[in-house]
């Protein structure tokens, strides 16, 4: 029978959400919170390991608050964390124990690199998917591993998440599109297009796959660094994502000149937590201009008028053939 205790390990910061500091934008130093789009499904696919019984921990060096913050915007992560380390109870979990972890022990005495790991190796499982957005942690279990030469009863999978945008959210300037798309047609439709895109990213549905894979594998001790197997699939997300980006900014730059954001409107945009990027931010369809409207009312009416004449005139051609017929 198989006794080993599994668990999957979550960072948080640029894994499951993102934090634009509002101070970037000139106009507080407050931050707003950023979901990864479609944390659902991810959700869905951590509740169907914990009935497994693989135990989920959320593992981060952010304070209580900013972890509080999180769970009230994404509540759901609260019934399926079984443990929640943070900066603010370090001394209970990121310190590798003489006695009890003798291998990560040694290991952090004799290099400084890894005495600043997250010690996910010494939470009490023996198989671990372990989560974070840093490659760094990778490389540190990787150099772990080899320092113990085998002797390491451990089971590691180690995946990056591919990290979650960083600054590359431009609030300003998808605001100025928005108050644009309301005068232009072109620009309208690439902001629809970037705007869906952007909401459709990929990397929950890469998380559920190598979660899929950890509920699958059997128990071997060593360490599994999962990114190459899924990094051409996000590649070309990136790839596509950055062309429609060009292909919006290339539309707009000349034409958004004008537009102005003030303080107050960014403020208030940015003093709300957000379940994906640029929640509320929809496209404005360009106004019509009332002289091309109302000669396309005209157009419509003297199509309809002939319309009707022809069906008046098949009507009454069809009486007299049908009185013709009745005569005979």
């Amino acid at each position: 029978m198989d006794n080993k205790k599994k668990a999957i390990i979550l960072d948080m910061d640029e894994t499951l959400e993102h934090g634009i500091f509002q101070s970037l934008y000139g106009v507080g130093n407050g931050a707003m919170m950023v979901l990864r789009p479609n944390l659902d499904e991810l959700i869905s696919k951590l509740q169907e390991a914990k009935k497994q019984g693989i135990s989920i921990v959320l593992c981060t060096t952010a304070h209580k608050p900013w972890v509080e913050r999180f769970l009230t915007l994404k509540p759901e992560f609260r019934e399926l964390l079984d443990r929640t380390l943070t900066r603010d109870n370090e001394e209970e979990w990121r310190c590798f124990d003489k006695e009890q972890n003798s291998v990560e022990y040694a290991a952090s005495q004799n290099d400084d690199y890894l005495a600043s790991s997250k010690p996910v190796t010494t939470l009490g499982y023996d198989s671990i998917l372990f989560i974070d957005d840093n490659k760094q942690e990778g490389k540190r279990l990787k150099e772990l591993f080899e320092f113990a030469q085998g002797k390491f009863e451990k089971d590691v999978t180690y995946f990056s998440g591919f990290g979650f945008k960083g600054g590359s959210i431009d609030v300003s300037y998808i605001l100025k599109c928005k108050k644009a798309s309301s005068k232009n047609p072109e620009i309208a439709q690439k902001l629809g297009e970037y705007l869906k895109f952007e909401r459709n990213n990929p990397a929950c549905h890469i998380m559920c796959s190598v979660i899929d894979d950890f509920m699958n594998k059997k128990f071997t001790p060593g360490l599994t660094l999962a990114d190459e197997k899924y990094s051409q699939g996000y590649n070309e997300f990136l790839t596509q994502h950055k062309g429609l980006e060009m292909d919006l900014r290339k539309q707009g730059t000349k034409l958004i000149k004008e537009v102005m954001i003030d303080r107050e409107e960014l403020r208030d945009y940015l003093a709300t937590d957000k379940k994906y990027p640029y929640e509320g931010i929809e496209v404005e369809q360009p106004e019509i201009d009332k002289r091309q409207q109302l000669e396309g009312l005209i157009q419509t009416a003297i199509s309809t008028k002939k319309k009707l004449d022809e069906a008046e005139k098949l009507k009454g051609d069809f009486m007299q053939q049908q009185q013709k017929e009745t005569e005979i």
